[in-house]
């Protein structure tokens, strides 16, 4: 029979069928003498307090009954079923349903611990064993369970075993028939997920449109009778970094309830072996595994846009990147306590919630609570004199059929109160070295501290995101692996910057010297004064910016522009602006953490018209916003180790103590028709356009007297304007643009004689 897609719950007649076939042939066992002779079934009688269950040999609904004292080891039944009386839609009709199975032969419980060895932290030796329904331990580890049966040698134990499957089988005939019907043929039914969903499987997240795809291992499954909501929650583990060492950190995905039946493989966390193109996405997930570990530290990278089509090739790729930084330690969102221990499949802390090894029937701590008083205590809760059952509304509620979730896996780090210090254990270094896949996995590393090496279950459950930050939003964010690329090299911008000769050489040998002999230049007092400060000054439009990006990018360091507005207002204004809260570099307190961050990153620092906020102080009013900030400024100065570029239109606007700080200034000349000329040229010829603009018609553009910045705003507007029509940029598009834009009417060179 074929299964389709479109699968209605109206057509479910067939799992029915098979399901109810499943329970005739089971119980054939349970009327058995066979079966009166090793189980023994208790039921929920008239309650005795509030917090226990009162078990009991018979119905409570026919007979009044004696309660069962626990003996301390009772083997004369190996199978203690209780049975749970409740309510049904009729009014005044009950219905039995098994709420647990309790082994009680000991060597059947030694067979047990090795088939359910690893869920809920069973361990042998124990003389109590519980099964709380509804049973799905034993749907995931049937094949083992029926394996154990089949090895047994000694008949009783077999028998007892015999029986106890019959038991569990009739509770599970649903879930088989399902298995049977739609799992087998790649499709699920939501009531039934859980079965696709054991612990210790090896999951798939469907990517979103940021981050890519990513595996994970189950450890647990929350249905939707604990979740309180209609969908099920998968609790899984998978590999990430703390800035420290490699670890196991935990995630809870959910599924949301559907109608009907689905394709599992559309699901958006599914079994990994549901996936159409398993091995492909596994190699895939294995190399960025191995690039992920490769960005553990900082580093700082290239990042692709997430917009659909992009293309890897040409400009247009290097249009659509941006720079970021990667620095999981510096991220605001890290986790402030540790990671469990890496995943190991042998010791992999899977939870069902139940398998119990305590006695059921146990004093809670602190003693029985006592029966409300409007309660009749020989009836008990519910149990009326008069036989028949009534709704009470309780102090306490019963224990839900579903236990609660299981707790998340233990770590080695345990989380600081709300209000108090982070407090860690004491560590060793943990320097995990990857494990190379042509390599022998059993060679040592030739670092001494190396305590190991993630396995191909690790790397391939690696995280797909790494923490870090966006310099073109100011932000930090998760960066997908597999959208992070190199920086490349690009000398583009320094070789084009147009200043008088001399000034390149002398920055950069400026620079290259204090990069690496700087410690020589440094204070008297150990960690002062190991920076550079350098004042570019001069009028707009002259290439003051573009020195300090062109610095950077030779330097191949990150750029840190930073903009010290925020900074002026007042301490009780500025967590009531969303304009400031908005811009991470002043979300801070203070300069401290700015210029901490970048002197981690070993960047370039930029202020832009700094003489704005870094004035002359008044000495009449000594407590303003600009003497405050000034005197910050100059604290952060003394100690930062790294570049920093100050702008200004204004030298002698700055305030005398920024100024004597200041190691080289530079002061740029207004641009000559030279100048104008080379940067009128390198505009023009950037791109992909082709321009037609001849020797001639460039000397005339280059006797406009303008700036830098203007030539490269009307070279950009003349580029629009040209690709609007179709064709490359002429000099009648700048002539157009130089008359709109600036008020100017310059006239083309004559005709060359024919």
């Amino acid at each position: 029979m074929s299964v389709s897609e479109d699968l209605k719950d109206d057509d479910f007649s067939i799992i029915e069928r098979l399901a109810d076939a499943i329970r005739i042939e089971d119980k054939v066992h349970h009327n058995t003498e066979d079966r009166q002779r090793l189980v023994q079934d208790l039921f929920e009688g008239p309650r005795k307090c509030q917090c226990c269950v009162n078990w009991v040999h018979e119905k409570p609904v026919e007979v009044e009954v004696v309660p069962v004292a626990p003996e301390p080891e009772d083997t004369t039944h190996p199978l203690i079923i209780r049975h749970r009386v409740l309510p049904t839609a009729v009014k005044g009709k009950t219905r039995l349903e098994i709420h647990s199975i309790e082994i009680r032969h000991p060597e059947v419980r030694e067979v047990l611990y090795k088939v359910f060895k690893g869920f809920d932290h069973i361990v042998p030796k124990v003389r109590y064993l519980v099964f709380r329904a509804p049973f799905r331990q034993f749907f995931w580890r049937w094949d083992k369970f029926e394996a154990a049966i089949a090895e047994q040698d000694n008949e009783v134990i077999k028998e007892i075993l015999v029986q106890l499957r019959s038991i569990v089988r009739t509770e599970l005939a649903e879930a088989f028939a399902v298995s049977e019907e739609l799992t087998s043929h790649g499709i699920i039914n939501f009531k039934y997920l859980w079965t696709i969903f054991p612990p210790g499987e090896l999951v798939y997240e469907t990517a979103d449109r940021s981050i890519s795809g990513q595996f994970h291992i189950v450890t647990s499954i929350s249905t939707p009778e604990q979740e309180h909501s209609h969908r099920y929650g998968i609790n899984c583990l998978y590999t990430d970094w703390n800035a420290s060492y490699f670890g196991s950190r935990s995630i809870k995905l959910d599924v949301n309830g559907f109608f009907g039946t689905r394709k599992i493989e559309h699901l958006s966390v599914k079994p990994a072996k549901y996936l159409s193109d398993l091995e492909e996405t596994r190699q895939k997930c294995l190399a960025r595994g191995r690039k992920f570990c490769e960005y553990k530290g900082l580093h700082y990278k290239a990042y692709r846009a997430a917009d659909e089509g992009d293309r890897d090739d040409g400009a247009d790729s290097k249009s659509k990147t941006t720079r970021i930084m990667l620095d999981t330690v510096g991220h605001p969102q890290r986790p402030r306590y540790g990671l469990a221990p890496l995943v190991d499949l042998k010791r992999l802390p899977c939870y069902t919630s139940l398998i119990s090894q305590a006695p059921v029937e146990q004093e809670p701590p602190g003693g029985h609570l006592p029966l409300e008083e409007d309660e009749n205590p020989e009836g008990g809760r519910g149990f009326p004199n008069d036989g028949t059952r009534r709704r009470t509304a309780p102090m306490h509620p019963r224990p839900s059929r579903y236990p609660p979730p299981p707790p998340a896996p233990a770590s080695d780090f345990e989380p600081s109160p709300p209000r108090g210090p982070v407090i860690r254990r004491p560590r060793a270094s943990r320097r995990i070295r990857v494990a190379d896949s042509d390599s022998d996995s059993s060679s040592e590393s030739d670092d001494d501290d190396t305590e190991g090496e993630l396995t191909e279950l690790q790397l391939l459950i690696c995280s797909s995101s790494v923490l870090g930050y966006d310099f073109k939003d100011k932000a930090w964010r998760n960066f997908d692996v597999e959208r992070i690329v190199d920086i490349e090299e690009n000398p583009e911008p320094f070789d084009s910057l147009v200043l008088p000769d001399g000034y390149k050489d002398l920055i950069l040998s400026f620079v290259e010297n204090q990069l690496k002999d700087g410690e020589q230049f440094d204070d008297v007092i150990n960690g002062k004064g190991g920076g550079l400060v350098m004042l570019l000054a001069g009028s707009s439009g002259v290439g003051k910016t573009l020195t300090a990006e062109s610095v950077a990018e030779k330097m191949k360091a990150p750029l840190v522009k930073i903009d010290l507005e925020p900074f002026m207002k007042d301490q009780s204004t500025r967590s009531n602006d969303r304009d400031y809260e908005s811009d991470d570099e002043a979300n801070q307190d203070d300069l401290g953490a700015v210029f901490s961050r970048a002197a981690r990153w070993n960047a370039v620092l930029l202020i832009d018209e700094c003489d704005m906020y870094l004035g002359k102080r008044s000495s009449e009013d000594a407590h303003s916003e600009r003497n405050k900030l000034v005197a910050r400024f100059l604290r952060e100065l003394e100690y930062y180790p790294s570049l920093l570029f100050l702008t200004t239109n204004r030298e002698t606007a700055l305030d005398p103590a920024i100024y004597s700080r200041i190691h080289l200034t530079i002061n740029y000349p207004a641009l000559d028709e030279k100048s104008r000329m080379a940067i009128w040229k390198t505009f023009l010829e950037r791109g992909d356009s082709e321009c037609t603009v001849t020797a001639e018609e460039l000397k005339i553009l280059s006797e406009v007297e303008t700036n830098g910045r203007r030539i490269k705003n009307i070279t950009k507007t003349a580029k629009m304007m040209a690709r609007r029509k179709g064709r490359g940029i002429c000099f009648d598009d700048l002539r157009h643009v130089l008359r709109i834009t600036e008020g100017l009417t310059i006239d083309a060179p004559p005709a060359a004689d024919p």
